[in-house]
């Protein structure tokens, strides 16, 4: 009996002989022949594993014999080239919030890239190789598709590996892919509103929006932050901001700034903090402002507004002759005087530590760290006393250090003033430092209110 397998991929045939009981025991290569013939065997075939396997049978008829009998190529799969891109240069629509519900503001946040970061991996595909099956039939394989030839721009490196291509950032930003040149931009424009069309802005580097960031919206940024127009929405830098409109009040707004900010007006604002200064071309109104520097206004402070700037305010006109709620705090030591508090509660106990150490060990022996001016009885652990004695010194005189810095940081705050050059209006409060003073009636400026530092009180005089 003859039988013949073919493997799945029909490269491979294998040709058995069975012990036959009822007919001629041998075998011949005509019965061979034709039973491949018959199984459509015609490719591939091995004439001496054919002479092989005759010559095993006919020697041992009575044990079954298998060879194989045919082998052909494979086709070798073409692999295409691979590009392995590490940013999106596509539009998220938005991201799922549950429910089925998505958040057409949240368009994800826009990665900022740094010197040696992966832009583009190209991995080199190779050609392929037709195949042949037992049965003669030929397979192509598939075309290698032509290479995408992509180019390094500005701020982009391209290192060339075996079978690979890697595009890398040069320079910090974001990348840019346009018309097949990867480059990398520092900063990020967005030519009109942040809208639902672009979501919220979250960003690394510098943003530039050329039109009005709408209430509801936020821009989030580690650098510079400019606005072309009004600032209805919420900011969180930590460098500067430049507003060239206005900045007008909304539900749920925040803006904290690290640097300066500038703008040309502010009006029903309740949470606006930076720490520097803020420059403001026209009027505020309504607003609530801290400032950790200086806050300049061109034109009134007016309305229900209250500003702290640990430096001073200085504005045109003060309050309103139709009646207003105006705040100004300046040289605010509050808040230093309780970190002040704070230090002195944390030193001592170190203190009474160092104190006992020196009671224990002599404070000649410590100066000197001679373990043979030490009391007896405190020598088996003088080293480690002498290791912690130094440990608490230093920790006292760095809390002792910045308990100095936080002094001075309030008597500059107590020389801090509050600069009118036009006129301030009765009902204004000014507090400086921890003394109050309301204005009871109107004054022409120029004219600066200060603390006397003699009298303890605050008091003010006309500029020339």
């Amino acid at each position: 009996m003859i039988k013949i397998e073919v493997n799945a991929t029909k490269t491979e045939a294998r040709l058995t002989i069975l012990p036959d009981q009822e007919g001629e025991p041998k075998v011949s290569a005509g019965q061979l022949a034709g039973a491949l013939k018959l199984n459509n065997i015609v490719s591939g075939i091995s004439k001496k594993n054919l002479q092989d396997i005759i010559v095993r049978f006919n020697q041992n008829p009575e044990q079954p014999a298998s060879t194989i009998i045919a082998m052909e190529i494979p086709v070798r799969e073409t692999i295409q080239h691979q590009y392995q891109f590490h940013f999106s240069s596509g539009k998220n629509i938005g991201q799922l919030r549950g429910n089925d519900k998505i958040d057409y503001k949240k368009k994800g946040t826009i990665r900022y890239f740094d010197i040696g970061d992966p832009l583009l991996i190209v991995t080199l595909g190779r050609e392929g190789a037709p195949g042949r099956l037992v049965d003669g039939t030929i397979v192509a394989c598939a075309p290698l598709q032509p290479l995408i030839k992509y180019s390094a721009g500005t701020g982009v490196g391209l290192e060339s590996e075996e079978h690979r291509l890697l595009f890398k950032a040069e320079t910090c930003g974001r990348p840019l892919l346009n018309n097949k040149v990867l480059s990398i931009e520092n900063s990020l424009t967005v030519d009109g509103d942040v809208d639902l069309e672009t979501g919220h802005i979250e960003f690394a580097g510098p943003i530039r929006i050329g039109g009005n960031l709408l209430a509801g919206f936020h821009v989030i940024s580690n650098s510079d932050v400019t606005i072309g127009n009004t600032l209805s929405g919420s900011v969180r830098t930590r460098s500067n901001l430049l507003v060239r409109g206005g900045i007008i009040g909304a539900d749920h707004q925040k803006i904290a700034v690290a640097g300066d900010l500038a703008c040309d007006f502010i009006s029903g604002v309740s949470h606006l903090q930076t720490g520097g200064n803020l420059n403001v071309n026209k009027h505020i109104i309504n607003s609530r402002i801290v400032a950790a520097k200086n806050v300049t206004c061109g034109e009134m402070i007016t309305g229900d507004c209250w500003i702290t700037a640990f430096n001073g305010v200085t504005c045109t006109e003060l309050g309103s002759d139709q009646g207003s709620n105006v705040r100004i705090e300046v040289g605010g030591n509050k808040e230093l005087k309780g970190r002040i508090k704070k230090i002195e509660e944390f030193m001592e106990p170190l203190t009474s530590r160092s104190f006992a150490i020196i009671d224990q060990m002599g404070l000649q022996a410590l100066i000197k760290k001679d373990i043979s001016l030490v009391p007896e009885a405190s020598r088996a652990q003088a080293e480690k006393l002498f290791q912690q004695y130094a440990t608490l010194e230093n920790d006292i005189s760095r809390l002792k250090h910045k308990k100095h810095e936080l002094e001075k940081m309030i008597e500059l705050g107590l020389q801090s003033r509050v600069t009118i050059r036009k006129r301030v209006y009765p009902g204004t409060v000014i507090k400086i430092g921890q003394e109050l003073y309301e204005v009871k009636r109107e004054n022409n400026g120029p004219l600066e209110f200060f603390f006397d530092n003699r009298e303890k009180v605050i008091t003010f005089e006309y500029l020339r």
